[in-house]
């Protein structure tokens, strides 16, 4: 991807922001504290009462320019710009810009206070309104997902975490994918499917945050008179089951080449925290060895000196030079036509 690409996605400068607009973002910082407070302090309803009056200027602000541009995005990290492209990539990089206000964060904050309250189809209309600034953002496909459990709708659930699947980038949402995935099963009655995406869970999310795979399947194996078969299910073994069916298990093509593209622009680019970030991804959704090695090469790049790093650099360059191969003799110069000659 080429740098104007990254750069045009980025948070705009305090120079390319009125006085208005700049308050209108520094507002929405302030409120999103007060409200995780209040979310943390189990008031939800303070919380939705806090958000109201910054809603209702962000609503206003998406009407009005630059951000009612159909090519303002609020993309929240580089790999959802990079996936913008790589899904569109007639998308010319110079017609793409950031919006002014933090619509992902507000709508999101929104939804998950509308949820929390019970007010499920309201936080589908929230997350809606976030994907309009957002499209690649897999976490909320996945949230909007959650809201339609709560109603049951696992035909929409399905549809949700479809939308999701190409585009995670993070083994956390890649888990809750697998559990998203195992409850719509339950619901169709494909119970050793759905066991084999919950024994797979912790390949991804090992801290269990978002759901409780023992437990889970201690209860599916209990309700449908599977006893312990199915929490003595190994990941392994679950792994081999999806494969067979055709399920998905690990990250798709999209997602592991959108993260290597990352990796390689960062590394040209001389940003090797990006580049470690990427390839931590990449490990994190691959478990592939070599990823794991090359994070190892960072970390020890990190704790060099800068001397250090400039001599390893010229050691490097200079192994390279010992092994490469000898240019091939012009056949054209004096020495090889004078040879030519008296072998005549």
């Amino acid at each position: 991807m080429a740098d104007s690409q990254t750069k045009d996605t980025s948070t705009p400068g305090e120079k390319d922001v009125t006085p208005e607009q700049q308050a209108l973002r520094d507002e929405a910082q302030d409120t999103f504290k007060r409200v995780q407070f209040a979310l943390q302090m189990r008031h939800p309803d303070q919380g939705l009462r806090m958000l109201q009056p910054l809603l209702k200027k962000l609503d206003a602000q998406s009407q009005s320019a630059p951000d009612n541009d159909p090519m303002a995005f609020d993309f929240s990290n580089p790999e959802q710009a990079y996936l913008y492209f790589n899904l569109n990539p007639k998308t010319d990089p110079d017609a793409l810009h950031p919006t002014v206000a933090p619509y992902t964060d507000a709508y999101g904050i929104h939804s998950a206070l509308l949820y929390t309250l019970g007010d499920y189809e309201g936080a589908v209309a929230a997350i809606n309104k976030a994907l309009q600034f957002n499209p690649t953002d897999a976490g909320l496909y996945l949230e909007r997902a959650m809201s339609h459990e709560a109603m049951f709708d696992f035909d929409t659930v399905q549809q949700d975490i479809e939308d999701a699947y190409p585009m995670i980038t993070r083994a956390i949402d890649l888990a809750r994918y697998h559990a998203f995935r195992a409850n719509v099963l339950i619901a169709q009655g494909k119970y050793d499917l759905a066991a084999a995406h919950y024994a797979v869970y912790e390949d991804f999310d090992p801290d269990d945050v978002y759901a409780n795979p023992h437990e889970e399947l201690h209860e599916l194996g209990h309700r449908t008179g599977h006893g312990h078969a199915y929490a003595h299910l190994t990941s392994a073994d679950a792994a081999k089951r999806l494969q067979r069916a055709r399920e998905n298990y690990g990250p798709s093509d999209l997602a592991v080449s959108t993260l290597q593209q990352i990796l390689n622009d960062s590394i040209n680019l001389r940003h090797p925290e990006d580049a470690r970030a990427a390839a931590q991804s990449l490990w994190d959704i691959t478990h592939f060895d070599g990823w794991k090695t090359l994070i190892e090469k960072f970390d020890e790049l990190a704790r060099m000196t800068p001397d250090e790093r400039k001599a390893a650099a010229s050691k490097a360059a200079a192994d390279e030079a010992d092994t490469a191969p000898a240019p091939d003799s012009p056949a054209d110069t004096s020495d090889n036509k004078k040879e030519s000659d008296s072998d005549d």
